[in-house]
């Protein structure tokens, strides 16, 4: 891209943004004329470059070190990976398979695992005994040293039986299970589910020899609780209790686990340690391993268009951010929002990083950090993706890498292209000359990961960019341009001299829709905005905290309501009343829309406390954002709960809450529009009337920034709303 204000071309973001970031935006004028297309070439409109872009003040833009491998050359990870689409005796999956492929991708791809070092079993490779032999070999494999890492990943059906007589249970007097491939429930030919109490002892085994660094990914589901209609049964991984009967026998008669079985397993392998073997396979305490599970012990894991929702986002966490920057935890704040389903971390070490580092993404960027003035300067910036929360590791060089760290380091101040650190623990490190930055910690998520093709045309666009970049501070609006395209929530393109805004974002695309139905002219002043209220949208929208207890005890039900011609409330207004069936299923809200019809909410709180609930609509066709209710905020005196605990309701739109029915329409070039409901929910009232925000396309210039206060303990409900103009 040609530079003319410093005759030069440039051709990546960084360098890009050096230049922008010097440069005053211009101010629109009435006569300006369009800016020209460039010209095309092999990857798109770029230029090649003819110079190399030197800043005004001579310096070159920071450079950026590639990082040594880990000292022998190769990741010392190893894998088991099992995945179960076909069953002898259970309705067929569509996404397992897949899904453990891609994992197995990952690490071969992604992480540079040799091949050898993965143990596949796939289909019928998947069997009984294959998988229990599978993980008898990690324990006795002689390569595997003490603390190497090890990853074990099972994607297929799981179910729950009856518990034998005197085995600890974990829900009620069931027990958790897998189910291997050739299980069978035939009288005299039983090949049966491999138990939670099995799996605890196998794993148990190996840790007793390799040490504690297991990390075990299941993405199925665990629990009988649930039920679900016959539409939803071909999207789930769960083996209902009907599906584990004897052929021959009356249908409330299920195979029986005996209560001697894999003994030697679960006896000899734990013993060793002095502990019991914990029923189930979510645990409190769990010390020889980490437990990422795709949803909580009452839910089901789901496929969705050929894959499951937890490994999909799981694995887009883990290429997006990297595994060496997250610790499991964080995984899950992290991790993009499952409707319906919650994913369980669970294991005494669950505040290591993932693989305890051992297994680095090749190519991570390493920063220059220089101790100068009493501050340690880190030469990179918010131009480089380095973002608020984020941690770094000091290293002496290359060569020292993984191995002898000088420090950790926080964030305290992020300008475009450089950082002032600060250390983690006093007093900080000792540092002569030029050092090295590793990041281990994944900052903040972005507002607004955007994807901008690197066109000559959409100069304007960069512009805007690096006026915002220079916000500093963590309530500054957050967004990072993304190199690759399926990583970003927008896109912004030209199209006929007009800016186009492309929707990335899957949860929307899914559905159908992909572009905002508004076009902008291609002017920094008419960019700012839209930019900042993106940013300010998905802010809201992605932000959530886990917490089981709220989100798998709250119902959701939606409702057309109808008005009665006999009965008024106290204003005189006609009672509303639901009519028809809850249009809330499966976690999706999904109606043809009635230009005429008038809707309903009901919010049922099943948890044990009395709660507090915001509830906003995000329209994602014109990224706005609307409050449905807002509780009152706290006073010096005691605010009544609109959501009391054990069954209390909240009706919106009809009933005695006194709020207005919701009303929907489509706008007139689109035959679809995709929203969602998002209810926040809290054990304190929240002030959340910064939230709502008018469409930037619409209504006005200049949205502020998120409100970013810290907040009591809550959770938060995504329901996505898909409305479709009646054909």
């Amino acid at each position: 891209m040609f530079l003319s204000w410093v005759n030069v071309t440039v051709t990546n973001y960084v360098d890009l943004l050096w230049y922008l970031n010097s440069k005053p935006v211009e101010k629109k004028t009435e006569n300006k004329p369009q800016p020209q297309p460039a010209k095309s070439g092999l990857f798109g409109k770029i230029f090649k470059p003819t110079s190399t872009p030197k800043p005004d003040d001579g310096a070159p833009p920071p450079d950026v070190a590639n990082p040594a491998r880990h000292p022998g050359g190769r990741p010392r990870l190893y894998a088991l990976i099992i995945g179960i689409n076909n069953y002898d005796h259970q309705k067929k999956l569509r996404g397992a398979v897949p899904d453990a492929d891609a994992i197995r991708d990952y690490l071969v791809n992604e992480l540079k695992v040799p091949e050898e070092q993965i143990v596949n079993l796939r289909n019928s490779e998947a069997s009984r005994t294959a998988i229990i032999d599978a993980f008898n070999k990690l324990r006795d494999h002689p390569d595997i040293k003490m603390d190497d890492p090890i990853l074990i990943y099972y994607a297929g059906h799981g179910g729950t039986l009856p518990a034998p007589p005197g085995w600890e249970s974990g829900i009620g007097a069931k027990i958790q299970t897998i189910v291997p491939q050739d299980y069978s429930p035939t009288e005299g030919e039983e090949v049966y589910p491999i138990p939670d109490r099995t799996i605890g002892g196998l794993i148990d085994g190996i840790a007793n020899k390799k040490g504690n660094n297991i990390t075990v990914v299941f993405d199925c589901c665990h629990s009988g609780s649930g039920t679900r209609d016959d539409e939803a049964e071909e999207k789930e991984r769960f083996t209902r209790a009907a599906d584990f009967t004897v052929p021959g026998k009356p249908a409330d008669v299920t195979i029986s686990i005996p209560d001697e079985l894999d003994l030697t397993i679960w006896q000899k392998d734990s013993a060793t340690r002095g502990v019991r073997v914990p029923a189930g396979f979510v645990n409190k305490g769990v010390r020889s391993h980490i437990l990422l599970a795709a949803c909580s012990a009452d839910e089901l894991a789901k496929e969705e268009n050929g894959r499951g929702c937890f490994t999909s986002a799981f694995l887009a966490l883990l290429k997006n951010v990297g595994a060496e920057q997250l610790t499991y935890v964080e995984a899950l704040d992290k991790m993009e929002q499952i409707a319906g389903q919650n994913p369980q971390c669970e294991g005494d070490h669950r505040d290591r990083i993932f693989f305890d580092a051992k297994a680095p993404t090749p190519g991570r960027a390493c920063y220059n950090v220089t101790f100068e003035n009493s501050a340690y300067i880190m030469k990179a910036g918010s131009a480089q993706g380095i973002g608020h929360g984020a941690e770094f590791t000091l290293y002496k060089d290359q060569a020292s890498l993984l191995t002898t760290p000088l420090g950790v380091m926080t964030i305290k101040k992020i300008t475009p292209f450089k950082t002032e650190l600060e250390a983690k623990e006093q007093p900080g490190p000792k540092i002569s000359g030029s050092v090295l930055a590793l990041q281990t910690k994944a900052a903040i998520a972005e507002d607004l990961p955007l994807y901008v093709p690197f066109n000559q045309e959409l100069l304007p666009v960069f512009q805007a960019l690096a006026s915002e970049l220079q916000g500093t501070g963590p309530n500054s609006c957050k967004i990072s341009l993304c190199e690759d395209r399926n990583k970003s929530r927008l896109e912004i393109v030209m199209e006929d001299n007009r800016l186009v805004f492309n929707i990335l974002d899957q949860r929307v695309l899914k559905y159908g829709l992909s572009r905002i139905p508004y076009t902008i002219e291609p002017d920094p002043e008419d960019i700012r905005p839209v930019l900042r209220a993106a940013a300010h949208y998905y802010w809201h929208l992605n932000r959530t905290q886990p917490n089981s207890q709220i989100q798998n005890n709250i119902k959701v039900e939606f409702y057309k309501l109808e008005e009665s011609d006999s009965d008024f409330d106290e204003a005189g207004s006609p009672e509303r009343y639901p009519a028809g069936d809850n249009l809330c299923r499966q976690d999706v809200i999904e109606f043809n829309v009635d230009d005429d019809a008038i809707y309903g909410i009901k919010i049922v709180n099943n948890t044990p406390w009395d709660l507090y609930p915001n509830v906003f609509y995000f329209d994602n066709s014109e990224l706005s954002i609307t409050a449905y209710y807002k509780c009152n905020v706290s006073t010096n005196y005691r605010v009544d709960v609109p959501l009391p605990k054990k069954g209390g309701t909240l009706t919106l739109g009809y009933g005695s809450a006194g709020e207005t029915p919701f009303e929907y329409f489509i706008p007139d070039n689109q035959d679809l529009d995709v929203g969602f409901l998002k209810i926040f929910l809290s054990t304190e009232p929240l002030d959340l009337s910064k939230i709502p925000q008018h469409s930037p396309f619409v209504d006005g210039r200049g949205m502020g920034a998120a409100n970013r206060d810290p907040a009591p303990t809550w959770g938060s409900i995504l329901v996505p709303v898909v409305q479709r103009r009646t054909q």
